[in-house]
């Protein structure tokens, strides 16, 4: 059986160093920075390595809200959606993931569109 996606990208330390870029990334444009005015982003970081890594077929440790329930309300425009789906497609080809990676990055980023944008 082919290792995981989680596995084949470099695990917990590969997760980590593209959830740490991405918002590196996300931070610094403003389009995008409004949205995390005032947030935990030590907390947000850590449930995005979770959801992240559990995504990518490692452990399945993420216990935040459900996307919608943490999403509603924002008003996440579909641009800017697309945007942050950008950067991490990006960000994780720029750590060496694969054609494969990515594309399975872009369906779950298809698929959980209606949760996260109003």
């Amino acid at each position: 059986m082919d290792a995981s996606f989680y596995v084949r990208l470099g695990g917990q330390a590969a997760v980590t160093t593209a959830v740490d870029a991405l918002y590196r990334v996300v931070l610094a444009d403003e389009r995008l920075s409004d949205y995390f005015q005032g947030l935990d982003l030590g907390r947000l970081k850590g449930h995005m390595v979770a959801l992240l890594s559990q995504v990518l077929g490692g452990p399945a440790e993420y216990t935040g809200r459900d996307l919608r329930g943490a999403h509603l309300g924002l008003g996440i425009a579909p641009e800017h959606y697309d945007v942050v789906g950008a950067y991490l497609i990006g960000v994780l080809a720029g750590l060496g993931a694969d054609d494969e990676v990515l594309a399975a990055v872009r369906g779950v980023l298809r698929e959980s569109a209606a949760d996260v944008v109003e």
